[in-house]
């Protein structure tokens, strides 16, 4: 038999093996050999997989799962793994090992005439630096944890032993040092040439290129900050914190230049999937009118320091959350935070540099920033890569489970379970005069809706927040109170939470002042009018008419001599708002649909009022619809009403006692013929069909009922109202609190067929005396 070749990941898993043994004999000259010979040889299989899909961008045929539980190139990462462990595990003997490690990421970039590396590849590749550093906290927690028994008070963690702490303190910025220099790769990975070498469009599309690398690289550093905070390691968790605090500025000296704009917290990254020209035009408005408009370094340094601030303010908020909700047994998630919120660094010139004067009107309007991202539920959205960001740190708590089984998840799945901490920053740092300009700066916000990313929908998820603000402040919460001592020891978090209440009041009544006056001078839109009606006169004009009990009705245009009437169909309690364009309040995606098939059940009841007026002949019968005797009265008149008869009863009590017939036993039936037909085709109100009479349920009063032919009424038309050939009307018509009523009016005419009504009464049980003869 002919031997197979081996696959890929068996020749990495080989060479990855000659590497691990390097690690156990302490030879770091063998090591740097074998382990140079395992990244050779992976980015040649990234090489030779690099290819671009139809519309031009990169992809890699390693990403292709086949058959199997993961893609090749994520397979291919899982081989490092091993060699993280085995490298931690001798730390102490040869740090060397863990050093060069380190810096696996920028082996396995592409290099000047590579290839370029799909965002899913370089993605992977740039999880090595979490996986490593979770190695490194796993082999520090190892050393360090204090065992706690059920029962006993927890105890703090246990420092490091001298020789540990030494190599550990030792290693650690050199792995911080290796994490933080992948930042120099994007300029050459995605052609970022000095200014003038590349045009506008050019530029901006290299900038956007590397974003998923920026991207990930930064929610990656949050994520080692997360790990050493998770695990209580203190010296890991001051350098991590200065590597995320660093982050914008470690990108390149090239985007220190930041666009001056009015509104730099409504532009998103999502701004880099436009072309330049898009992307400049839509920038324009939030610029200053005495400025110029920003070039593409300047913008893209605008797009890369929000989504910093962004990430930093989100890891703040989690870490203090982690702390006041008690998931730790020491408070340096709370030291942490208020580290990150600060932007505390240890050299003078990132001290300088990264540092801003925190204030309390810049915490409110970033925390509102996050509120106008964007659609969270979309998927690839920016707002759900921090939904996603926030549940990928917080599920390093997750407690142990059995696999396999179900389970609730105890973690967060995005920014909402956050607020606790949020209004704990807050409130640490709430005037107790004034509101430090934020009812000013929210006032020109919500003035110029035109700059907002969502327009009115923006303002209406600002409200949102404002209003969740709004209900946990007024509500005894004791985390917060725990949180306010953490952040700010001297602040009184009783009189900081009344005072943080007013201030949300007053903006949230700004906000709506704001969105009452642009409402009340914008009018309903005519176009969506247009649409309803026009949606709703094809499906009068083509749809089965809705009338009840009838069935076989032609419906259609008719003439102006058809004897048509005017007839009114109402929507009642209908918000202004939803009728604007843009609209002020969201529209349910069933809104127009509820029209339609309102207006069809309408203009059918509309009929069956115009039934109940036609001539009916009284007849007196022996029972009531429930006894058999009724039954037997009723077989001539059946005869007399024509085909498919009907009987409509009084809901209450016939009609309860005939549905009892259907469930009950077979011996206690009555000796009639009882089935059930399809309720589709006969309508809700439908009871039963008993002796070839279908039976439904009405608004009778008790022992009276209806027998007439389903094919009474022959047809439903409609005269135009109006020309040009309209055959219904729609209107709005306001009324108090911005709401109105939507009324559709039609000239309905109705034929009927030449067959009798008849209208059964029964005796009443309770009388004196006999009945009439039955017919």
């Amino acid at each position: 038999m002919k031997n197979e070749l081996p696959r890929p990941e068996e020749i990495l898993e080989e060479l990855a093996d000659k590497a691990a043994a390097q690690i156990e004999r302490l030879a770091p000259v063998a090591f740097d050999g074998a382990f140079r010979e395992m990244t050779r040889y992976h980015r040649f299989l990234l090489a030779l997989g690099a290819s671009r899909d139809p519309s031009g961008a990169a992809f890699n045929f390693a990403e292709i799962a086949g058959y199997a539980w993961h893609a090749p190139h994520k397979e291919w990462i899982r081989q490092y793994r091993r060699l993280f462990e085995r490298a931690a595990d001798r730390l102490v003997d040869d740090s060397h090992f863990v050093r060069s490690l380190a810096y696996v990421p920028g082996r396995l970039m592409p290099g000047s005439g590579d290839p370029e590396l799909s965002p899913n590849v370089v993605r992977a590749i740039l999880g090595l630096g979490p996986l490593l550093v979770g190695r490194l906290e796993a082999w520090v927690t190892k050393r360090t944890t204090v065992e706690t028994h059920q029962g006993q008070a927890a105890e703090p963690r246990l420092a490091l032993a001298g020789s540990d702490a030494k190599a550990y303190e030792n290693l650690l910025p050199d792995i911080v040092g290796a994490w933080e220099s992948l930042l120099r790769y994007p300029s050459s990975m995605y052609g970022w040439r000095e200014r003038g070498e590349q045009t506008d469009v050019e530029r901006w599309a290299a900038f956007g290129s590397s974003w998923p690398f920026l991207w990930q690289h930064l929610t990656n550093t949050a994520y080692c900050l997360a790990l050493a905070v998770w695990n209580e390691d203190e010296a890991g968790a001051a350098l991590f914190r200065e590597a995320l605090v660093r982050w914008a500025h470690a990108i390149d000296p090239r985007l220190d230049d930041r666009a001056e704009l009015r509104h730099r917290r409504l532009l998103f990254p999502s701004i880099l999937d436009l072309n330049w020209p898009e992307a400049s035009a839509k920038a324009a408005p939030l610029g200053y009118d005495y400025m110029p408009p920003p070039n593409p370094d300047q913008l893209f340094s605008s797009v890369a320091r929000g989504a910093h601030d962004d990430t930093v303010l989100l890891t703040a908020a989690l870490l203090l959350f982690w702390t006041i909700n008690e998931k730790q047994v020491s408070d340096i998630g709370a030291r942490t935070a208020r580290a990150l919120l600060s932007r505390e660094a240890s050299d003078d010139h990132h001290r300088h540099a990264g540092r801003r004067l925190l204030s309390f009107r810049s915490l409110f309007l970033d925390m509102l920033r996050l509120e106008m991202a964007g659609e969270r539920y979309s998927q690839g959205s920016y707002t759900a890569d921090l939904d996603n960001s926030v549940a990928l740190l917080d599920n390093m708590t997750e407690r142990r489970v059995v696999p396999g089984r179900v389970f609730t998840p105890s973690t967060l799945h995005g920014r909402d379970g956050l607020l606790s901490s949020d209004l704990v920053i807050l409130l640490a740092h709430v005037p107790y005069e004034g509101d430090d300009g934020l009812k000013e700066r929210i006032t020109a916000l919500a003035h110029e809706e035109e700059v907002l990313p969502e327009g009115d929908g923006s303002l209406r998820d600002i409200l949102h927040q404002l209003g969740r603000f709004q209900s946990t402040l007024e509500q005894p919460f004791s985390a917060l109170d725990r949180g306010v001592q953490l952040l700010s020891p001297d602040c009184d978090a009783e009189q900081a939470k009344a005072r943080l209440l007013v201030i949300v009041n007053e903006v949230s009544n700004v906000i709506e002042e704001k969105r009452r006056h642009r409402l009340q001078i914008r009018p309903a839109d005519p176009a969506k009018l247009e649409r309803f009606r026009s949606a709703i006169e094809e499906a009068l004009l083509t749809s089965e008419v809705e009338a009840p009990f009838f069935r076989g009705v032609v419906v259609g245009r008719g003439a102006e001599g058809d004897g048509a009437e005017w007839r009114d169909l109402t929507f009642s309690g209908i918000g202004k708002a939803q009728l604007t364009e843009p609209p002020m309040e969201s529209l349910s995606s069933h809104f127009e649909e509820m029209l339609v098939s309102g207006s069809r059940e309408m203009a059918g009841r509309h009929a069956w009022a115009a039934f109940r007026q036609r001539p009916r002949t009284k007849v007196t019968v022996a029972g009531r619809a429930e006894e058999e005797a009724f039954w037997r009265d009723l077989r001539p008149l059946v005869q007399k009403v024509g085909p498919e008869p009907a009987l409509v009863v009084s809901h209450h009590p016939e009609g309860r006692a005939l549905r009892r017939f259907l469930y009950a036993p077979a011996a206690d039936r009555p000796e009639l013929a009882i089935e059930q037909r399809p309720r589709a085709v006969r309508g809700e109100s439908y009871i039963a069909t008993i002796e070839g009479v279908d039976v439904f349920g009405a608004d009778l009063p008790p022992g009276e009922a209806w027998l007439f032919s389903a094919t009474s009424l022959r047809e439903v038309r409609y005269a135009k109202t109006t020309p040009p050939d309209r055959y219904a009307e729609l209107t709005f018509e306001l009324g108090e609190d911005m709401k109105g009523t939507l009324r559709v009016r039609v000239r309905q005419a109705l034929k009927w067929a030449d067959t009798p009504t008849f209208e059964l009464n029964a005796p009443d049980p309770t009388a004196e005396g006999g009945i009439e003869d039955p017919v």
